[in-house]
């Protein structure tokens, strides 16, 4: 399976641009290119469909457009495009590109008409983008070394060591990451380490702690947190990539990635910290072909929080994810609800304004999973699936940012969450691992002398 940020459209282009017969509607003939779409492809599309951006092709222009017409149509009226998978009744959200009934019926009949172009000197100037970053000129861009991503390569984590010439503590205002063959990227993860911290000591289990600063698929937008609060990058840090490609193996099919992420920073400090929850699930057990193997995983902030958006995450059988917050006295609100999910878009969701969830809450995190022959992303409905990095396993980790109200409790808040069963055992063995890497300094500096 080859994965593209915009795979379904691209493939109805290739073998359906020209299937679909044109009605006569005597609505459509004012529909014009000039008049209409352009200024709701400038308002909805071209973010993402410009030059330098991970769409595949640009609707900057009519010249651009008129090969695509009957394309977007089809993807647009089945709502392929643009893609968005949340329960409209749970919520209004920042990244919601949905378009409304007339503006897809817009579309069709522009495509019924013949795809005209109207009078050009009536067409809006598209857009300028100061920058191909949509945050604007980073502060700091980090950027891996070139790396190769050959022809018979699937499947494939790399962890790569970036470059931090960072001298002193920054707090990050917004991220941006940039691709260069997205089209084999399915995910970049970002972390910070201590200034001592090689590959080695992060590719070892449980050698090192990692802070966690941002992640990018496809569709994700640049993270950029309100006024007010920001994400530390101390003095010094190691900068880690964890780069996960994924493609159809095959002559042709390779390529170079240099991936770099642009941050823009705070002027100073701001007076509220972020932190990236993930409330996890690492034991899954998908019998062959279950269509709806559900799992669960919650947090329970101990002071009163702001949750700032919502990111599932899964696999290939991944079907839908639940954020859910049980208040204190009872009460019960679905905060986000992503009904379809899919694995080709790791999409956030971010309300419009914050959810204020009072001390004591539960934020339950509810997913399920199809492991069916019915689930036509399934690579083996007769295989058994448990947690695991290749895209073939499974996951259930679903990622907040969120902050405590009160400052004075920002400097300790939790990173990760996990099922109530489960946390005792593995408290247990983080202070093993901590007993382990004591052992193990005392032992180098007791050699070294």
């Amino acid at each position: 399976m080859t994965r593209t940020c915009l795979s379904l459209a691209c493939i109805l282009v290739l073998f359906g641009a020209g299937a679909f017969a044109a009605p006569n509607n005597t609505d459509t003939q004012n529909v014009t290119w000039s008049d209409d779409v352009a200024p709701l492809l400038f308002e909805k599309c071209v973010k993402c469909h410009r030059p330098g951006q991970t769409a595949p092709m640009s609707l900057m222009s009519y010249k651009e457009t008129r090969p695509w017409a009957r394309s977007i149509r089809k993807v647009t009226s089945d709502r392929t495009m643009p893609p968005w998978f949340a329960n409209p009744e749970h919520g209004e959200f920042v990244e919601d590109p949905t378009l409304t009934d007339k503006e897809i019926e817009l579309l069709g009949k522009w495509v019924e008409a013949g795809a005209p172009q109207g009078d050009p000197a009536k067409a809006p100037k598209p857009p300028t983008f100061s920058s191909d970053w949509q945050i604007g000129e980073p502060d700091v861009i980090f950027t891996m070394e070139p790396f190769e991503i050959t022809d018979d390569m699937e499947d494939h984590y790399q962890w790569v060591q970036v470059t931090n010439t960072l001298d002193e503590d920054r707090w990050i205002k917004g991220m941006e990451v940039h691709a260069t063959f997205a089209e084999a990227v399915h995910h970049n993860l970002t972390y910070l380490g201590p200034p001592d911290a090689t590959i080695e000591s992060v590719q070892g289990v449980g050698q090192i702690d990692l802070t966690f600063v941002s992640g990018w698929g496809p569709g994700v937008e640049p993270m950029v947190y309100p006024d007010g609060y920001g994400k530390l990058l101390p003095a010094n840090s190691t900068v880690f990539f964890q780069m996960h490609y994924h493609k159809t193996p095959g002559p042709g099919t390779g390529g170079i990635d240099q991936t770099s992420v642009g941050m823009i920073f705070h002027d100073e400090k701001p007076e509220n910290a972020i932190q990236t929850m993930w409330i996890i699930n690492p034991v899954l057990d998908i019998p062959p072909g279950e269509a709806n193997y559900k799992s669960s995983s919650s947090f329970t902030p101990e002071h009163d929080a702001l949750i700032f958006n919502y990111t599932p995450h899964m696999h290939l059988r991944g079907k839908s994810m639940r954020f859910t917050a049980e208040y204190p006295d009872g009460k019960e609100e679905v905060l986000a609800d992503i009904v379809d999910y899919d694995f080709n878009w790791q999409l956030t969701y971010t309300p419009v304004e914050p959810n204020k969830v009072p001390a004591g809450t539960r934020i339950s995190v509810d997913a399920s999973f199809d492991n069916s022959a019915d689930n036509p992303l399934n690579p083996d409905p007769t295989i058994r699936v448990r947690f695991g990095e290749k895209t073939t396993d499974e996951m259930m980790v679903g990622f907040i940012h969120y902050t405590y109200v009160d400052q004075e409790h920002q400097a300790d808040m939790p990173r990760q969450a996990l099922p109530e069963a489960m946390r005792e055992q593995f408290e247990q063995i983080r202070k093993m691992r901590e007993q382990q890497r004591a052992a193990k300094a005392a032992e180098s500096g007791q050699s070294g002398e």
